[in-house]
């Protein structure tokens, strides 16, 4: 799988997949998504981030599918942390289901402080090269 494709780009950030969303995100980007989710669980990888300042998701309601993924990946005690703007924050937040299923942060930085339980926030400097999953 190819580290950007139809809708998605996967980075490492300090050791922590980053998954930015970009475009419409749609039921076939989603279940791409999704797939990419449990391939880097299979990996071993199961702290995640999602980005999704850069997506236009009409109905938020729609990463409720992903219910399923997110609990095989808090099974082996991780955690997906979603990044959006302020705007995106708010609708999330008031969706019930996707509140309790993702952590919210404001920023990939503040995403992966909180995976790595650092006392200060990662400088935007620090190195983060773009990775992709083999089939």
């Amino acid at each position: 799988m190819p580290d950007q494709d139809n809708g998605f780009k996967l980075r490492n950030c300090g050791g922590v997949p980053v998954i930015e969303l970009t475009g419409e995100l749609n039921a076939t980007a989603l279940k791409r998504l999704e797939k990419a989710m449990r391939s880097l669980a299979a990996a071993g990888h199961y702290n995640l981030v999602v980005d999704l300042k850069k997506a236009a998701i009409a109905n938020l309601r729609i990463l409720g599918s992903l219910k399923k993924t997110i609990a095989h990946i808090r099974s082996h005690y991780g955690a997906v942390d979603l990044v959006a703007e302020a705007g995106q924050v708010r609708d999330l937040l008031k969706i019930e289901h996707l509140a309790g299923l993702f952590r919210i942060n404001k920023s990939e930085a503040q995403a992966i402080r909180k995976i790595k339980r650092l006392l200060r926030l990662p400088d935007d400097s620090e190195a983060c090269s773009s990775a992709h999953i083999t089939e």
